[in-house]
């Protein structure tokens, strides 16, 4: 007959059942608000009249060429 063996015993292994609890935390963001004006270069023309005095002369009727 076979002598029985000794037990072997291992390091116990460790089961957690986390559960987690809310805790609020303030926190503060200042926010800035800017209000801003851009310039934009627009182009405005300026007319300056001008006037001739032109004579359209269709030449005499019947005339000879």
């Amino acid at each position: 007959m076979m002598k029985p063996c000794p037990p072997i015993v291992c390091p116990p292994i460790y089961e957690y059942h986390d559960c987690y609890v809310c805790r609020e935390v303030p926190v503060i963001q200042p926010v800035v608000r800017v209000n801003r004006q851009f310039v934009v270069n627009v182009p405005r023309y300026v007319v300056q009249p001008e006037t001739k005095n032109v004579t359209v002369d269709p030449g005499c009727p019947g005339g000879n060429p």
